[in-house]
């Protein structure tokens, strides 16, 4: 194969198209879970139902909707967030209009102040994590275009854009920057002539190019916002990781309320004396949110890490002593306060002599409680609880 040949499969290899890993999917992880997130968002109909689902590529339009919406990120493309953010940085942004690929009057805007960045997809594509980096990147006012979204095929959409926006506005309360962010009302007609720029590719004026020289800064954040974690599974989805790395380059404002309820999708953990340190509860959460160690002499820490909590509940429906609780409307402080994992359980470890697995502790007889319990009713009682990928 020469190299005129693997330039032309390179260059065929479309990265903005829309791909699906079903292993990265919730379902796969866990066999009771009941999301259904990328069906809910997608406006055409393109993701099929099931457990896990399958992407009809043919039908989908690119709306970037189903890549935030995924709690595990098994949705995969170079999405328009990226760009977007690289452009806020390399060009200073102060009053930003942000544009879909489908407005129909793009170069029309709010004011001669203001300059339009059209991303690729719909709004909805960004998610709440580019929403809140845009704030963090030092834009002072950030104006969703959605007043004509009635008409547009990816309508159903909308909704969706003003969540978001919400959740954002929500993150962005504890650092005083909740007020940046508005959504252009149904119905609005700007009608004022500003710059547009094309998200993925923003014209440089030699103007532009001292300016970027001086926010070396905000490019390095830009980049390190949009840049995830290592590959390997499991691991927190883009979204996530973005989100959590813009909150961290946000001041804390003085007087805000770090007890404001966050939300649907993320969630704190308790665990109970009751845990057997079994272990299984890591292996079962897709975003490893929760970790286990074990040290010698025989001993073990379960860790967890809010930022990365879906709330999704897998560690709590395999958990066989029911020791994990979950609470699904943590507070801002309980899911961002602290960057470093909390240490849920920890102590040592004794030899069950029943099964001969590492537990925090035995009955009388030196057996575990799964042990314990087939002993008492050895026709009665299933095993403990286990992922799919165990059965």
């Amino acid at each position: 194969m020469n190299l005129a040949s693997v330039a032309d499969r390179l260059a065929a290899v479309d990265r903005r198209a829309v791909a699906f890993d079903p292993r990265r999917c919730l379902h796969t992880a866990d066999r009771f879970a009941e999301c259904a997130a990328c069906q809910s968002v997608c406006p055409l109909g393109a993701i099929r139902p099931g457990a896990p689902p399958s992407l009809d590529a043919a039908a989908c339009a690119g709306c970037f909707a189903c890549l935030p919406a995924c709690p595990t990120g098994a949705f995969t493309a170079d999405d328009a967030a990226a760009p977007l953010l690289e452009c806020a940085a390399r060009v200073e942004l102060r009053r930003l209009e942000v544009v879909c690929a489908r407005h129909p009057a793009p170069e029309r805007g709010l004011s001669p102040e203001h300059t339009a960045v059209q991303v690729r997809g719909c709004l909805a594509g960004l998610g709440v994590g580019a929403l809140v980096a845009l704030a963090a990147l030092g834009v002072e006012e950030i104006v969703l275009r959605a007043e004509a979204c009635a008409g547009c095929a990816w309508a159903g959409l909308s909704d969706r854009v003003r969540a978001n926006a919400a959740q954002a506005q929500t993150l962005l309360a504890p650092s005083g920057r909740a007020h940046r962010l508005t959504v252009l009302a149904e119905g609005a007609s700007p009608a004022v002539a500003r710059p547009v720029f094309q998200a993925d590719n923003p014209p440089l004026s030699r103007r532009d190019l001292f300016r970027l020289a001086a926010r070396r800064g905000q490019v390095a954040l830009a980049r390190a916002i949009n840049q995830g974690r290592p590959a390997s599974a499991p691991q927190p989805p883009r979204e996530r990781v973005r989100l959590t790395q813009a909150l961290a380059a946000l001041p804390s404002a003085s007087g805000s309320d770090p007890a404001t309820p966050l939300g649907p999708g993320f969630g704190s953990l308790h665990v109970s004396a009751d845990c057997n340190a079994c272990g299984v509860c890591p292996r079962a959460c897709p975003t490893a949110a929760l970790t286990f160690e074990r040290t010698d002499p025989p001993a073990y820490r379960l860790l967890f890490r809010a930022a990365d909590c879906l709330g999704c509940g897998a560690c709590r429906r395999v958990c066989a002593s029911a020791s994990v609780t979950i609470n699904a409307q943590p507070a801002f402080a309980a899911v961002f306060g602290a960057s470093a994992p909390v240490e849920l359980r920890a102590g040592p470890l004794v030899r069950c002599g029943g099964c001969h697995a590492w537990v925090a502790t035995v009955d009388s007889r030196g057996l575990c409680a799964p042990c314990a319990a087939r002993r008492a009713r050895p026709l009665g009682l299933r095993s403990r609880p286990t992922t799919r990928e165990s059965v």
